[in-house]
């Protein structure tokens, strides 16, 4: 049955807030959007739900997230509750703690973050998975975007076992609302041979992956010199030390250039020690990168060039990487963080459109998520300030960190959820 939807303001990607704003929904689409004295005229016997002094905007894109990983606080507090003081210990400490783990322990993990995604306004997702096994809890949820399945190795002799397992879980069919992509994990954890095939492979075949790149110091120093903390401890701690590659002499960007990993439809994530010229390139490959602005200050790994990539027009999201190297799985703290973090390189409305629209076209399922315009899905939620905003105020107010707790309702494909 067809409802209009209104509130005091509607606020979407690429258009000013709409005071008194609605949207007609049909069969989980919006079918007609104005404001509320303009869609009653064109439907006048479709039921009102109104939402007085609350704002409706799109579900949020959690662009880059290890929604597996949401236990981590519970299990690290288990663990004696470790707090790593760098980069590479966190990398090391989260190994430990992975180990003591069993597929239930992932298996509630992974249903507790897409419960918490959902409950934060967050409507679509692109998720990093290395348990294949678990996708089907995608089968019944709402969430929406894409399940990249995880693979890493230097081993030769085990990278034939693990390629085969990944490609029978892609042959297998999607899980609920969700597409199947790949996340070959970094240049530091993947031989440069497999990356290599992995590129090829998702470029033939329209695969979409993403990939860590650029994070931090130490990653950069092993790309070009395979020496430093990744070298010298984590690869020891994994029983990679006779697979410690020659150095490259290159920067990650070229790095991945030269293995093929420069193509639209790899999606990069962090790029926190970029450089000019590898920001260049970046746009000039039309390229598209998520910050996890949280996750980076947590781990000290420094802060990315935010305002030089919007400059030249590399195409910006937002992610919270996982619990484990951050407080909260809401977008919207991740808005609010961003806006102090980045030092004003990033306004407000810029951010707001990297959370909804922009976080959809890197994942490119754009054309039905991401704003509320005609034909796309009816995947919308309801804010209620506690506090009176203006029109004026409403995207300072999406930065003021509130908003996670404002929530009174989410819709997904036009049901409540």
């Amino acid at each position: 049955m067809s409802c209009i939807y209104t509130a005091q303001y509607l606020v979407s990607a690429n258009a000013p807030p709409v005071e008194g704003g609605a949207l007609v929904v049909d069969d989980g689409l919006i079918v007609s959007v104005g404001s509320l004295a303009e869609v009653k005229r064109n439907y006048p016997d479709v039921e009102v739900v109104d939402y007085p002094d609350a704002i409706l905007t799109p579900l949020l894109v959690n662009a880059h997230t290890h929604l597996e990983l949401t236990d981590y606080p519970d299990w690290n507090r288990q663990a004696a509750g470790e707090t790593p003081t760098n980069f590479v210990a966190w990398i090391l400490h989260l190994i430990k703690i992975k180990r003591t783990l069993n597929e239930t322990d992932y298996r509630l993990s992974l249903q507790h973050g897409i419960e918490q995604s959902i409950a934060a306004g967050t409507g679509v997702v692109g998720d990093i998975l290395s348990r294949y096994g678990l996708r089907d809890l995608y089968d019944h949820t709402s969430l929406g975007g894409f399940v990249f399945l995880e693979t890493l190795g230097q081993d030769p002799e085990k990278i034939g076992t693990v390629s085969r397992k990944l490609h029978q879980a892609l042959d297998g069919e999607n899980c609920g609302s969700v597409t199947l992509g790949v996340a070959p994990h970094s240049p530091y954890t993947i031989s440069r041979d497999y990356l290599a095939r992995i590129y090829s492979w998702c470029s033939k075949n329209s695969c979409r992956c993403t990939t860590h790149l650029a994070e931090s110091a130490e990653e950069v120093q092993f790309i070009e010199k395979s020496s430093g903390a990744l070298a010298g401890r984590f690869y020891p701690y994994v029983g990679w030390e006779g697979y410690l590659p020659p150095p490259s002499g290159l920067r990650p960007v070229e790095y991945l250039d030269q293995t093929g990993g420069l193509f639209p439809e790899n999606l990069l994530v962090h790029g926190v020690q970029l450089d000019d010229s590898e920001i260049t390139t970046l746009a000039e490959k039309n390229m598209s990168l998520v910050l996890c602005p949280r996750s980076n200050a947590r781990l000290g790994v420094g802060r990315a060039p935010a305002g030089k990539l919007q400059q030249v027009g590399v195409k910006l999201a937002l992610g919270t990487d996982s619990l484990s190297s951050c407080d909260s799985l809401s977008i919207w703290d991740e808005m609010a963080f961003a806006h102090q973090w980045f030092a004003g390189e990033l306004d407000a409305p810029t951010l707001f459109r990297m959370a909804t629209l922009g976080g959809a076209e890197v994942l490119g399922v754009e054309t039905g998520v991401g704003s509320l315009e005609v034909g796309k899905s009816a995947s919308f939620q309801v804010l209620r300030p506690k506090a009176t905003v203006s029109a004026a105020e409403i995207f300072d107010y999406f930065i003021s960190s509130t908003c996670t707790d404002d929530i009174i309702q989410v819709y997904h494909c036009g049901q409540q959820v």
